[in-house]
C-alpha cells in the first residue's frame, strides 16, 4: 500500500501531522482476547440485565411478552429470511414474497379491512404514516385530532411530522379514562377542516375505547378514522374494521417477537381498496406467470426510490420483514382457534391480578367501571417509581409503568400488564409483594 502511494514508511504517511500533537508508542488498550474469553466476558455483561425472561414482568406499555413457540426461532433462521429488505427480483424471491403475501392476508383478517402492506418500522410510525395518508386522501385539511389515550410515542412522531407541515394537532383529553365522542367532533370543528381522527384501542392506560363512536365521529365531519390497535387484543375485542375504522394501524411485535428491550418493533397499517393507492411502502400481490402459474409480486410500491423524494407518496423505503415475518409465523402456528384462546388467557388472568390488587389496602384501580383487555391503572400508595423499585430489589420482580414517566403529576399511578406468560404464582407472589408495600 505505501508503495502505491509513493511513500517509504507510515511515519512519512504522517509526516502532514505536526510531531508535537501526534501520539507515540503503544495505544492504552487492554490485550486482545481470545475467542472464548470474549464469549466469557459478553456472558457475565449480559448476566448482569433483569429480563422477562428470568424474572416475573408486568411491564407492558406498548411491549409485550407474549408466548412464542420454539419453532417461530427455528423457520426464522432460515438463511434465505435473513434480511429487513422487500425482495425487488420475484423470480429469485417467491419465498420472501409468499410469507409477505401471508402477513398481509392474516393482519387483514385480524383488523377487519381489506387491504394491508408489507410492514412498517414500528406502531408510532404506522400511525404517522396513517396520518399522512389520510391527508393525502383529504387534501383540504389543515388539522389533525388525536385522542390524548394514544400511545405517547405515536403522538410525539406526529406533533414532530405535522409541526413541518404546518397542520395544526389537536389532542382530545380523557374522560374517566376513555375518548369521548362528542369531544373528538367539537375538535375537529367545520367539516372538512380534520384529515384524521386518531383513536388507540385498548388505549395507553388499558382501556377498551367506544371504536365505532369514534368513528361516527370523524365520519360525521368529513375525516379519516384511524383505530391504533393491539393485534392480540382483537383475538377478543371487535375487528375496528367491523365497527366502521377506514384505517388500522400499530404495533405488531407482540406477536412472535419478544420486548427486544424496546426494539426493534415491526409496524402495521390496513385500509380499504379503495385508498390503496395512497398507501405507503410495498405491497404484494398475486399473479400468474408467464406459464400460468400461480407467482406472487410487488403489486404497488410507494415512488420515493424512483423519482423525486419531494414527491413521494412516503418516504418509507423498506419494511420490518424479518419480524413480520415472525408474527406471520406465529399467527400460521396459533391459528384460528389458538389465537382466540391465547386472549382469553390474557384477558382471564389480566382480571384476576386486577381484582386482587384492588382488594388490597391502599391500593385501587383507575377506572374500576372500564372495559380492559391485560393491561390496567392502579393507584398506589406509595410513588410508582419506590414500589417499582423495591418490587425488584425485595421481591424480584419487574414491576409496571410508572406514569410519572408520561406526566409527572400521576406519580402514584402504575400501569401493570398480565399476559399468558404472567402464572398465577406470578400474580400472586405479585399481590403479596404489593401488599407488603402499601
Amino acid at each position: 500500500m505505501l508503495a502505491t502511494i509513493g511513500v517509504d514508511s507510515v511515519d512519512d504517511l504522517m509526516a502532514c501531522i505536526p510531531e508535537d500533537i501526534r501520539f507515540n508508542g503503544p495505544l492504552p488498550m487492554e490485550r486482545s482476547l481470545t475467542e472464548d474469553e470474549l464469549f466469557r466476558h459478553l456472558k457475565q455483561l449480559a448476566d448482569r440485565n433483569i429480563s422477562a425472561d428470568s424474572h416475573p414482568s408486568f411491564l407492558g406499555a406498548g411491549a409485550y411478552h407474549h408466548f412464542c413457540p420454539a419453532l417461530v426461532d427455528n423457520l426464522q433462521q432460515r438463511s434465505e429470511f435473513w434480511t429487513a429488505y422487500t425482495p425487488y427480483q420475484p423470480e429469485a424471491s417467491q419465498g420472501s414474497l409468499i410469507t409477505i403475501l401471508e402477513w398481509q392476508s392474516m393482519i387483514c383478517r385480524v383488523t377487519g379491512m381489506e387491504v394491508s402492506n408489507a410492514s412498517l418500522y414500528d406502531g408510532a410510525t404506522a400511525v404517522v404514516e396513517a396520518v399522512m395518508m389520510a391527508l393525502r386522501i383529504k387534501r383540504k385539511a389543515t388539522r389533525v385530532v388525536v385522542s390524548e389515550g394514544a400511545h405517547p410515542d405515536a403522538i410525539g412522531c406526529l406533533r414532530t411530522y405535522l409541526k413541518q407541515l404546518k397542520i395544526e394537532l389537536v389532542t382530545v383529553p380523557l374522560v374517566d379514562g376513555a375518548t369521548d365522542a362528542a369531544s373528538l367532533s367539537a375538535a375537529a370543528g367545520e367539516a372538512g377542516d380534520t384529515g384524521a381522527v386518531v383513536i388507540q384501542s385498548p388505549n395507553f392506560g388499558g382501556v377498551v375505547e367506544d371504536v365505532k363512536a369514534a368513528c361516527d365521529a370523524a365520519h360525521e365531519v368529513g375525516a379519516m378514522a384511524i383505530v391504533s390497535a393491539n393485534p392480540v387484543a382483537l383475538s377478543v375485542l371487535e375487528a375496528p374494521g367491523k365497527q366502521g375504522a377506514d384505517m388500522v394501524c400499530g404495533e405488531a411485535s407482540c406477536m412472535g417477537n419478544q420486548p427486544w428491550y424496546g426494539g426493534p418493533g415491526a409496524g402495521y397499517l390496513c385500509a380499504r381498496m379503495q385508498d390503496v393507492r395512497q398507501m405507503p411502502a410495498r405491497i404484494a400481490g398475486e399473479t400468474v406467470d408467464r406459464a400460468g402459474r400461480r407467482a406472487v409480486v410487488l403489486t404497488f410500491q410507494t415512488r420515493e426510490q424512483h423519482i423525486r423524494r419531494a414527491k413521494a407518496t412516503s418516504n418509507i423505503c423498506t419494511s420490518q420483514q424479518l419480524m413480520a415475518l415472525r408474527a406471520t409465523i406465529w399467527m400460521a402456528l396459533l391459528g384460528k382457534r389458538g389465537f382466540v384462546e391465547l386472549g382469553g388467557v390474557n384477558l382471564s388472568r389480566a382480571h384476576y391480578a386486577a381484582d386482587a390488587i384492588a382488594a388490597l389496602d391502599g391500593y385501587q384501580l383507575v377506572f374500576p367501571e372500564r372495559a380492559f383487555f391485560n393491561e390496567f391503572l392502579v393507584r398506589t400508595p406509595r410513588p410508582a417509581a419506590e414500589i417499582n423499585q423495591r418490587l425488584i430489589d425485595e421481591h424480584g420482580i419487574i414491576g409496571g409503568f410508572d406514569m410519572a414517566r408520561v406526566d409527572p403529576a400521576r406519580d402514584h399511578e402504575l400501569l401493570l400488564a398480565v399476559t399468558d406468560m404472567n402464572t398465577a404464582e406470578q400474580i400472586d407472589a405479585l399481590v403479596l409483594a404489593l401488599g407488603a408495600l402499601s
